[in-house]
């Protein structure tokens, strides 16, 4: 099929305008962990505050995820989704506004962070429930894969120039550039005409509810197991490397904009594999998902070894890659497998647990790094990497989960 055919689904309204308007804020987040790593290094040089900081941000993902997932299967998910970019545009207004004024503590920048991520709290359960909604299940792993494509240029992007934001008009300005990206998705937003989701039930309390998206995640156990892979190696190797990467750089006397570029090029990794995504179809998904994360060490094991700036940017693309394939392959089998009605709870136990342990890792980081020292420390989270990743591959499940024809999927075709 030519590629043409394969962006079928951006002739589909509600899609094409879900997509540009999240391709803006993308592209703002991408701004964002290179800015606001060394705004806080800024204040105290410190590592570990860098990583109380970032666990502050994260940590509304594993406390309120699971709610958002419930409120989300409950209203219409546009506007939870319109609420959460207003919050999260205040919130990283403000944060802009204390950086550029010089009146940024590492206390304060932990408390907004923490509102700003009850903001992602919500957003996402609903958007991964949106694409089911309004895509038609033919074309779900193009959307998906089309997603990525534009996760990773708003993170090649972002990140590439963040360095040389940062040291043009400071973190604060930076970050304030990112704020706006999210009135900007709002708008697109506020485009969207999607139909009521159709119930088979009347609503339960909040509690049955949850309790019902969590009965969804046990009763097949290629899911539960590949969640808890997926939260033991972000713990142990990927929310290190947000403290230890850029501890690694500074130690080698090299400038923030390098940081930036490997996690740029990570992103335009995520474009290629995207790419890949559109014609790429494995039999055995599961599998594929776990082998394309054991990439998750590459990018430690290259740091300790030292490698050259250009090594380092090659194994960040590489790993982009296979975290693009991986995103695009685990969201469609998701939404093909998964009622609609379900979806959100079900993407909320996602998000959930693959962030569970993520602020504890930020938190370990630094401290382990003192006690280890930098290099130490990378190869200790490389080979844990490794590990809890491949060890799935020993679950009968995994291997028997097969690709799911899109025709006997129950997703509803979109307007």
């Amino acid at each position: 099929m030519r590629l043409p055919a394969r962006l079928d689904v951006l002739r589909l309204r509600n899609f094409r305008n879900l997509f540009i308007g999240e391709a803006v804020s993308l592209l703002g987040d991408g701004l964002f962990p290179v800015a606001l790593t060394f705004g806080v290094l800024d204040l105290h040089h410190s590592g570990t505050d860098v990583g109380l900081v970032m666990a502050a941000f994260s940590l509304p993902m594993v406390l309120f995820t699971l709610v958002g997932g419930v409120w989300s299967d409950r209203l219409r998910r546009e506007w939870m989704m319109i609420a959460s970019d207003l919050a999260r545009f205040v919130t990283m207004a403000i944060i802009a506004a204390l950086l550029l004024g010089g009146r940024a503590q590492v206390w304060s920048l932990a408390l907004l962070g923490f509102v700003y991520g009850c903001g992602d709290a919500f957003f996402f359960p609903a958007y991964t429930a949106l694409i089911q909604q309004i895509v038609p299940s033919d074309r779900l792993q193009e959307a998906n894969a089309l997603r990525g494509m534009a996760d990773g240029f708003g993170w090649f992007v972002g990140p590439s120039i963040s360095g040389i934001l940062v040291a043009l008009i400071g973190a604060g300005g930076t970050l304030g550039l990112d704020a706006l990206t999210f009135l900007v998705s709002a708008g697109f937003l506020l485009t969207l005409r999607v139909p009521p989701l159709l119930r088979t039930r009347a609503p339960a309390t909040f509690l049955a509810e949850l309790s019902d998206g969590w009965r969804e995640v046990r009763s097949r156990t290629w899911l539960w197991v590949m969640m808890l892979r997926a939260m033991l190696v972000l713990f142990v190797t990927i929310a290190p490397l947000q403290v230890l990467g850029p501890l690694a750089i500074t130690a080698r006397h090299q400038s923030p904009a390098l940081w930036g570029l490997m996690v740029g090029l990570f992103s335009l990794g995520m474009l290629g594999g995207g790419l890949i995504a559109l014609y790429y179809r494995p039999q055995r998904p599961m599998v594929t998902v776990a082998l394309c994360g054991t990439t998750a060490s590459a990018p430690m094991i290259a740091l300790a070894l030292q490698l050259s700036p250009a090594g380092l940017i090659a194994v960040w693309f590489v790993r982009g890659v296979a975290i693009g394939v991986l995103s695009a392959v685990w969201d469609a089998t998701l939404q093909l497998r998964i009622a609609p009605e379900s979806m959100a709870r079900v993407s909320s136990w996602d998000w959930m647990t693959a962030g569970g342990l993520w602020p504890l890792g930020l938190v370990l980081a630094g401290p382990i790094a003192q006690l280890m020292g930098v290099t130490d420390a990378l190869w200790l989270s490389a080979v844990l990497g490794l590990v809890l990743s491949l060890w799935v591959l020993f679950v009968r499940d995994v291997w028997r989960l097969r690709a799911l024809p899109a025709a006997a999927a129950s997703t509803p075709a979109a307007p």
